[in-house]
């Protein structure tokens, strides 16, 4: 059951009113009762308080007694008792009149007194209450500042609450992405089977954002008693603080569920900022190392392209977030520049570094003897036995020859656009599959003859694929369109590259790019054995 405040009960009567208190009040009335004794009892008959009133003058009170209850509020706290003198020969008994109005007199004094003590105890303890709490706040502050360590402060918040709070066993639970997880515990388990099951039943009879008092069933190794206070940040509850006590212990009272949940409250704003300063330090660090990484990144792509007489070479880069699989290369083998596009088929750090493989390989795989399809084939033999399941990479390699001449070689990679000066334009068809599929793959080759200001393009998809804010892609038409009238108007390679790059920029309009982007143009300067020859196959 979930009990709402303090158990019932009232403070004794010897607690409220001391002997000597007692013993003032009784002496203040005696003299209305000569030769009589006066009684206050506690509800067991045990004498409290006594005063015998010795006969000065008057009549005495002689046989018989009188007794009454002391009440406070609707509780009987005692008794008021007169016991009368002995009766002489010939005397009357005690008076039912005089005596009963001061036994009367004296009992509403008696019980004035009482609840004058009762409110007095209880200005006192909520007075101590308060300063408990305001103590509690002034410690939490000092503690729980002390440092936004996440790992530390669930053991300090359970420390604070054991040190207010009287109990044999306590833990605190923060609910995390996967579920309540205990971070700190004292006196028991963590893992501990009744210990969780007590956590769960505790969460489960506590209203929303209350604390709650509960006593479950008697069992055996059971902690009964159960005081639940929640951790909260804002209107956010994200966890909270058990206390236990076993069975036949004290109760927890409705003092202790309050400064457990005053705890609560302000631990629970530190624990949620330690986790938040956590959080944003992780995310600055990962920033950082992915800034990075991008750095790093960016440093494998050549600034300072090769050259060799004939060619005129320029490429562009842009990854869609910190980092990117895409990449291009340009490296010079003796008279000769090859020339790399790729795309690894994946995005973030994985794709990055199989991208920075990727790289390593094709370039590894290159040298004077071997043409663009044997290069790919024993690129693609290396990725598949490093590769990862499901990353796979497209290579468009091509190798430029004085003069014009061109062999290439495509791995499923986007078909490369040849634009010639006359205004036509031809596309490169795949010559294999993606690399890192098949070990056992093999790969052709083509050639082909430019004429001076015939250019050779390759590109990721990255580029066709860009989204407009309508959701159109920019797609291999316009495109095409683009670069055939860039070369007719006789573009070099690092104009046509950077209006292509203004292009794309004009058509998503200003939106986060989706995929990354890369752009090679190779653009021939000068003529060998006259014209650009015809198309081979090798």
């Amino acid at each position: 059951m979930v009990v709402t405040g303090e158990p019932s009960g009232v403070l004794p009567l010897r607690r409220l009113l001391p002997q000597r208190e007692l013993g003032e009040l009784l002496g203040a009335f005696a003299p209305l009762f000569p030769g009589a004794t006066l009684r206050v009892l506690d509800p067991a008959g045990v004498i409290l308080a006594e005063q015998r009133q010795e006969r000065l003058s008057g009549a005495p009170l002689n046989g018989g007694s009188w007794e009454g209850p002391l009440r406070l509020g609707a509780a009987t706290v005692g008794s008021l008792q007169v016991q009368a003198g002995a009766l002489p020969a010939g005397g009357e008994p005690l008076s039912t009149s005089s005596s009963t109005a001061a036994a009367a007199a004296l009992t509403a004094t008696l019980e004035h007194a009482l609840a004058g003590a009762a409110l007095r105890r209880q200005l006192a303890a909520e007075t101590l209450e308060r300063y408990r709490e305001v103590h509690l706040a002034y410690r939490l502050g000092e503690v729980l500042s002390a440092g936004l360590d996440p790992l530390r402060l669930p053991q300090r918040v359970l420390d604070e609450a054991l040190r207010v709070v009287r109990s044999a066993a306590a833990l605190v639970v923060l609910d995390e992405a996967d579920g309540p997880r205990v971070a700190a515990a004292v006196g028991v388990a963590p893992d501990d089977v009744s210990v969780l099951e007590a956590l769960r039943a505790a969460r489960l009879a506590a209203a929303p954002g209350r604390s709650a008092i509960q006593v479950a069933e008697p069992a055996a190794g059971e902690f009964a008693l159960r005081l639940w206070a929640p951790l909260r940040a804002g209107d956010r509850t994200f966890g909270g603080v058990l206390l236990l006590r076993p069975a036949g212990s004290e109760i927890f009272g409705a003092g202790d569920a309050k400064l457990l949940a005053a705890l609560g409250a302000q631990a629970g704003t530190y624990v949620d900022n330690a986790r938040l300063h956590q959080a944003a330090v992780e995310q600055a660090r990962l920033a950082r190392e992915l800034q990075l990484a991008h750095e790093v990144q960016a440093q494998l792509m050549p600034s300072d392209l090769p050259r060799v007489d004939g060619w005129d070479v320029a490429a562009w880069w842009s990854a869609a977030h910190e980092v990117g699989g895409d990449f291009y290369d340009v490296t010079r083998q003796g008279a000769r520049l090859d020339v790399t596009v790729a795309d690894v088929a994946d995005k973030g750090m994985a794709a990055a570094l199989f991208m920075a493989l990727s790289r390593s390989v094709v370039r590894a795989s290159a040298g004077e003897g071997r043409g663009p399809g044997e290069v790919l084939t024993r690129a693609n033999a290396l990725l598949c036995a490093d590769a990862s399941d499901g990353m796979f990479v497209t290579v468009a390699h091509a190798q430029l020859f004085p003069g014009g001449a061109v062999r290439y070689a495509n791995g499923g990679h986007a078909p490369p656009l040849v634009a010639r000066s006359d205004g036509s334009l031809e596309t490169l068809a795949r010559t294999g599959i993606l690399l890192g599929w098949d070990a056992a793959a093999n790969y052709g080759e083509a050639g082909l003859r430019l004429a001076p200001g015939d250019t050779l393009l390759l590109y990721t998809d990255g580029v066709t694929e860009a989204r407009s804010a309508a959701g159109e892609a920019y797609g291999e038409a316009r495109l095409e369109r683009l670069v055939r009238a860039l070369v007719q108007d006789g573009a070099p390679a690092g104009e046509l590259i950077a209006t292509i790059r203004a292009d794309v920029a004009t058509f998503v309009g200003g939106r986060e790019p989706f995929d990354d982007l890369t752009l090679l143009a190779a653009r021939c300067t000068v003529a060998c054995n006259g014209g650009h020859g015809g198309r081979s196959s090798g």
